[in-house]
């Protein structure tokens, strides 16, 4: 005689669920991320107009100095939105926005700081 056994019984499978997206940054990090973006981006419209304006009556800005602060400032803010994404977990879409514009060009901006530099232009 066969006896039986008590099978517990597997509950069905939930459905993968998708996960949420969020638009807007949920830690005070990814905003200030977003902001040093958006600072990092601005320096390099800002100061060739204060080149611009300013050229004759103070020769700083004509010189070496003005790019190579937007290079810094580009080059700090792309590090900080680094450090968001992928650090301390800010995956919103506009944290992976900022990160996408502001890498490219603080990588480009140094390039041609540095070869300007090098070159002595």
């Amino acid at each position: 005689m066969v006896e039986s056994v008590n099978v517990p019984r597997r509950s069905p499978p939930e459905p993968p669920r998708s996960p949420r997206v969020a638009i807007w940054p949920t830690a005070p990090t990814g905003w200030i991320a977003v902001a040093a973006a958006a600072v990092g981006l601005g320096t390099w419209v800002v100061l060739p107009i204060i080149t611009t304006l300013f050229a004759e009556r103070y020769p700083v800005t004509d010189t070496f100095v003005m790019p190579v602060i937007g290079t810094v400032v580009i080059l700090l803010a792309a590090l900080f939105n680094v450090l968001s994404v992928w650090l301390w977990k800010q995956r919103s879409v506009l944290n992976i926005v900022a990160l996408a514009v502001v890498a490219p060009a603080a990588i480009f901006f140094t390039f041609f700081v540095v070869g300007e530099g090098i070159g002595g232009a």
